[in-house]
């Protein structure tokens, strides 16, 4: 069975280090901005959705009798897209945090 990670890109958001103002990278800019993590945890949930659903059907048509094959797709598919809603909700939050501050 071959079991691969759902984005290797979400790994690198955490950091161990702490935000020192002495960091030699504070100014630099990211290799990757959010939108562009935003847009691939969404092509990535999409991707597996597909996935999931060409599972399904191969079983229902009688192509794959493979049920755990299925069902870890469908899980793969719904952590996808939790993890997407979850950083959407979470930017939401933020701008209507920041909308509500006094200037």
């Amino acid at each position: 069975m071959n079991i691969n990670p759902l984005q290797p890109n979400f790994i690198n958001l955490i950091s161990n280090e702490p935000a020192s103002p002495f960091s030699p990278h504070l100014g630099e800019t990211p290799e990757t901005s959010f939108a562009d993590i935003l847009t691939d945890s969404l092509k990535t949930a999409a991707e597996l959705d597909s996935a999931d659903k060409a599972s399904a059907i191969e079983l229902l048509i009688g192509q794959n009798d493979d049920l755990a094959g299925l069902l870890l797709d469908a899980q793969k598919a719904e952590l996808s897209l939790t993890l997407a809603l979850q950083i959407r909700n979470k930017v939401l939050d933020a701008y209507n945090e920041i909308m509500r501050m006094q200037v």
